[in-house]
């Protein structure tokens, strides 16, 4: 299993929902025992000599956030361990990474996360898509992602239907760019210290760290675009982090856990070893691990959730 890792806060960098500290994110290691966490180079052998198991564990870290590396990284060179990070390249090469930019902007700037949610749908209801809206979300989708995904909110899940279902990205993305207007700000003033850099990327790959694929771009649905377009996505982030690292990447992770068969066919390709998807609820409630291309990950938000549930009950017990 996949431990999965995003948004790091300190008093340089912002939290927001889902958002842990350098303290939470020691817990968590020592919740599942460094010892138990597997060095990404012996995981990926695993994988190819078909010997994982059910109790191995790794630890896995997605979008190439400076947090991550700054706050994250600290610790797990204080254990000896070392992760995979799968990077999309297009920030690396001048690109705006817009979706991580709305995060940050929902996070700061408004007093709670439904505050932003209760103006974004009353921008859609005031809308030509507010019929979609509600002709095209059910109780049961939200009930199917809810199953899939149970660290989300309702309005979680409305929002990112709402946004990956009844939206394309540039209507996705002029709705929010007018929001963020509207508060004086700009998506280039939000971005500073948002990502790493190529030098961050090389530091990690020659201490032993695996530097994986996450796409060029982050396409919210990847699993929707043409054989083609993926390809390029991918084709194009296995080229930046080689021409950077000196390495061809042997791992990856699912954008937003969207992804098709033209997907895993293009990962055979590209002779990729490993692939993760974003949750351990299989696909058509099949296995765990559908096949290499598509391994189980735990949101640390989950492990979170157990350390103080055990907590809670330690003290009850005092």
């Amino acid at each position: 299993m996949g431990i999965m890792f995003h948004h790091f806060h300190n008093n340089r960098h912002y939290g927001g929902q889902g958002s842990i500290s350098k303290k939470d994110f020691e817990k968590i290691i020592h919740y599942i025992k460094p010892w138990r966490i597997l060095d990404p180079h012996d995981w990926i052998e695993r994988v190819n000599r078909g010997l994982l198991t059910k109790n191995d564990l790794c630890l896995t870290f997605d979008d190439a956030l400076l947090c991550q590396y700054e706050i994250a990284l600290p610790i797990l060179e204080k254990y000896n361990l070392r992760a995979f990070w799968f990077v999309y390249s297009s920030v690396f090469e001048g690109g705006l990474g817009k979706f991580e930019i709305y995060r940050l902007f929902r996070s700061k700037f408004f007093k709670n996360m439904d505050d932003f949610y209760k103006l974004f749908f009353s921008k859609i209801q005031n809308s030509r898509f507010e019929k979609s809206a509600r002709l095209k979300i059910s109780q049961v989708d939200i009930d199917r992602f809810q199953y899939a995904f149970p660290h989300y909110s309702v309005n979680d899940i409305r929002f990112r239907m709402v946004r990956d279902k009844i939206l394309n990205r540039n209507e996705y993305e002029s709705i929010m760019d007018g929001i963020i207007r509207k508060k004086g700000l700009t998506a280039e003033h939000l971005a500073k210290n948002l990502w790493m850099t190529n030098k961050h990327l090389k530091d990690l790959s020659d201490h032993g760290h695996a530097i994986g694929l996450h796409s060029y771009t982050h396409p919210m649905i990847m699993g929707s675009l043409s054989f083609s377009t993926q390809k390029e996505e991918y084709q194009k982030n296995f080229n930046h982090i080689v021409e950077i690292t000196g390495k061809p990447p042997l791992s990856m992770s699912h954008p937003d856990n969207s992804y098709n068969d033209h997907t895993l066919k293009i990962l055979k390709q590209l002779k990729i070893i490993c692939g993760f998807r974003s949750n351990k609820s299989p696909p058509n409630r099949g296995k765990v691990n559908q096949s290499q291309y598509e391994l189980a990950r735990e949101d640390h938000t989950h492990i979170i959730k157990l350390i103080n549930k055990r907590k809670s009950y330690e003290n009850k017990q005092s």
